[in-house]
């Protein structure tokens, strides 16, 4: 029998069930969603793999509304880091951040680990070309 992943809670569910037996999400509304957002939702999977390609897609895609998700869960994740999930929610910043990306990868650089380093300064340069081109200045130093 097939089977499917609750996108709230990630519980497996089995094809038929009309709501997710752990957190109530009405998988009627999974048609609904758009690409975009099932990736974002994808970004806390318990999966290493499906949230790695969910950032590297977005990244990939340049899907700004991301954004605000992407920082939250790098400022959430304190105690279960994962420095290769790291490496490309940062890079995905990189593709797609404006300035308050920028601000969030300055202020919390030291913080990453060292396997992300080098990405954080590509990610804060392209983000600071990208603002600059936009606004026809430069931000942060």
């Amino acid at each position: 029998m097939m089977r499917y992943i609750c996108p709230m809670c990630f519980k497996i569910a089995e094809i038929g069930e009309e709501k997710c037996s752990n957190c109530g999400y009405d998988f009627k509304n999974i048609s609904d969603d758009d690409y975009s957002e099932k990736l974002i939702k994808a970004i806390n999977h318990p999966d290493y793999n499906v949230a790695y390609m969910a950032a590297k897609i977005i990244g990939e895609l340049k899907i700004k509304k991301a954004e605000k998700v992407l920082i939250e869960h790098l400022r959430n994740n304190g105690g279960k880091k994962d420095p290769y999930i790291e490496q490309i929610i940062v890079w995905a910043l990189g593709e797609i951040g404006g300035e308050e990306s920028h601000r969030f990868l300055l202020e919390n650089k030291d913080k990453f680990s060292v396997l992300t380093k080098n990405i954080i300064e590509n990610s804060l340069e392209k983000i600071k070309t990208r603002v600059a081109n936009k606004e026809g200045e430069s931000i942060g130093k």
